[in-house]
């Protein structure tokens, strides 16, 4: 057994290789292609004995520059971990210095260390790449049109009245162009769901819960990868920053009850703007929420109280396989 890590760069890929009792190899460095990282692999299978099926290969997620990578790994069928770098910094305790090529060493230790945790990269989670691509260009475009909107309402307004108007007029053009491509970007979303018959019915599900709209039931496919990533509805409830935690410690330390800041935070926005609707449009949740306001919650702990149950909603509709249903006879109560 062999522990490969891997500090993935837009130009270099730096490896480092371990042997099956964690001791330090050959580190490398080789140009970000494919065929690159396979020649590397091979030189390595001849002179350290390396076997394709019985080593792991390690590397953190970035984006554009990993996806030829990780196509090429699972087209060569070498096991691959594809680890969350949150999880590497934090289990290797205090570091001093930094390097991509310590950081592909640090890999491989962790690949090493906590390989019983492994969940392998699999051809499924390819298939999920695109959909990730298109949501993040429109989070992008999103982003983008936020910036325009400030622009036009809070900076404009402060320019030479001579620039002003022209760059109000610029501004909205690119506005109108945004909000076109948002549209666009949205079609090719719908479209790459609906090519796998599976996904499109998980998405049919999802949407059938209240406040969950097309944006958050594409989110919550992209992330989950077609919901294998997280067990249970409280790991993905967790992961979004909804679940509260104790803060105690022996007799002195009494803080108060809190959700974590170690959170996905799109997912929490999302959520949140999920929330805001199902209180809304669901009359279940309205109730609730009027309740627990009337009792002294906090607005915000409430509304984390309705994101959690959202999520919890979307794996009850998903594991029964029938969409939401609203309780008729709770609606008539609080009607």
């Amino acid at each position: 057994m062999h522990y490969v890590g891997i500090d993935v760069s837009q130009a270099t890929l730096d490896l480092a290789l371990l042997d099956v009792e964690g001791q330090h190899l050959e580190s490398a460095q080789c140009a970000n292609e494919p065929k690159a990282l396979i020649k590397m692999i091979g030189a390595w299978r001849k002179r350290h004995g390396l076997i394709v099926t019985e080593c792991l290969v390690c590397l953190e997620p970035t984006g554009q520059f990993t996806n030829r990578i990780l196509h090429a790994l699972v087209k060569e069928q070498l096991p691959t971990w594809l680890a969350h770098a949150v999880d590497i910094q934090q289990s290797l305790g205090l570091q001093r210095g930094k390097t991509d090529q310590v950081d592909a060493l640090r890999i491989a230790q962790y690949a090493f260390r906590f390989h019983d945790k492994v969940r392998l990269f699999t051809a499924d989670h390819l298939r999920m790449s695109k959909l990730k691509q298109l949501l993040m260009k429109r989070r992008q475009l999103v982003e983008s049109r936020m910036k325009l909107q400030v622009q036009l309402s809070t900076v404009n307004p402060h320019m030479e009245k001579d620039l002003r108007h022209t760059f109000d007029r610029m501004d909205r053009a690119q506005l109108r162009c945004i909000a076109g491509l948002i549209k666009k970007t949205e079609a090719m979303i719908l479209e790459e769901i609906q090519k796998n018959p599976d996904i499109k019915r998980q998405y049919d599900l999802l949407i059938s819960v209240p406040g969950i709209g097309m944006v958050l039931a594409a989110n919550l496919i992209a992330l989950t990868d077609a919901f294998t990533r997280f067990a249970t509805a409280r790991e993905l409830v967790c992961h979004a920053g909804a679940a509260p935690f104790q803060h105690t410690s022996g007799s002195s330390v009494r803080g108060r009850t809190r959700t974590s800041r170690k959170a996905n935070v799109h997912l929490k926005h999302l959520t949140h703007m999920a929330a805001l609707v199902s209180i809304k449009r669901d009359p279940q949740i309205r109730a609730y929420y009027d309740r627990k306001r009337a009792e002294g919650k906090p607005g915000l702990c409430v509304i984390n109280a309705i994101r959690a149950k959202v999520i919890h909603r979307a794996y009850a509709v998903l594991k029964r396989g029938s969409p939401f249903v609203m309780d008729s006879s709770a609606v008539s109560l609080v009607a």
